[in-house]
């Protein structure tokens, strides 16, 4: 009996990227009983993707957002086609300029085959350039009385210093490569879109998971390839001015966005403690940005 995975891709304005993409997943190796089925949001674009995708992906159904539903509520969109349209058996996530092997999606389904109950699972972020470093491998732990992540990896380990398989519990994800099954996607009510529009809710879906008794893992086998520089400005390790790392606390489409990273830790953390994450989170992004990531 034929497997469904429908593959979500939100995108906007990366035409370039995301044609790469589409043709990866159709040179994925996999078993015939698997069908692969990827859904693109075009949301607000002005590249002409419409046009490219009926050109040369006319098989691709494509759903057109309005502008303004930015990348979890692209994913919820897609998410709720998927599922309307074509009942598939799990859902991937992935970005408009994610890399992937050509086993990536047959090693996904793989390492989720191994568990012996409903879960999700997360990638690994690799780098696209040499030499290729490892930007996210799970959390191990989140000491929500010290707010303190603890990290199997430190960010930008070389991946050649990786494990190359093994499944470990996270307590976060990179919406990069994200996979589970349409049926806790739906139970989960997809991503929080409301609070965190572009950034946070993939960290807040794996929190709300664990609430919920789903298991949430990091497959270090299965390896996602990004462009690391074309996350949000601001972000510490890329290092732009000064003037736009401190407008990024006030930009709601940041990562650093102030009211945001308030709605996760009154979502998730200890509220008598909010205060205290809220100056800890101004220092700790501070630091990365003037010292530990300082370009010399």
């Amino acid at each position: 009996m034929t497997k469904k995975i429908c593959i979500i891709i939100p995108t906007y304005n990366r035409w370039n990227y995301l044609k790469e993409l589409l043709a990866s997943i159709y040179h994925q190796s996999i078993a015939d009983a698997i069908a692969l089925i990827p859904i693109v949001v075009i949301d607000g674009s002005t590249d002409g993707t419409m046009d490219q995708m009926k050109q040369e992906f006319p098989q691709v159904p494509v759903i057109l957002g309005t502008g303004n539903w930015w990348w979890s509520r692209s994913v919820n969109e897609g998410g709720k086609y998927a599922i309307s349209k074509y009942h598939p058996d799990y859902i991937l996530l992935l970005n408009d300029d994610s890399i992937i092997q050509p086993n990536y999606i047959q090693t996904l389904l793989d390492a989720y085959n191994t568990l012996k109950g409903p879960a999700v699972i997360g990638s690994i972020s690799v780098s696209d350039t040499q030499p290729h470093l490892v930007s996210f491998a799970g959390i191990k732990k989140v000491d929500w009385w010290k707010l303190k992540t603890h990290h199997y990896y430190k960010a930008f380990t070389p991946l050649n210093e990786m494990p190359t398989d093994g499944l470990k519990p996270t307590y976060a994800l990179n919406g990069r490569g994200i996979f589970a099954s349409a049926a806790i996607f739906s139970s989960l009510g997809f991503l929080n879109a409301k609070d965190f529009p572009q950034y946070g809710s993939d960290d807040d879906f794996a929190q709300r998971a664990w609430k919920k008794n789903i298991p949430v893992y990091i497959s270090f086998s299965c390896r996602v390839y990004d462009r690391t520089l074309e996350t949000s400005k601001g972000t510490a390790f890329r290092q732009d001015s000064l003037k736009v790392f401190l407008s990024s606390f006030i930009t709601w489409n940041s990562v650093n966005y102030i009211p945001k990273q308030l709605k996760y830790f009154w979502a998730h953390g200890y509220k008598l403690l909010i205060p205290f994450y809220f100056f800890k989170f101004l220092l700790g992004t501070s630091n990365a940005y003037f010292f530990k990531y300082k370009k010399k």
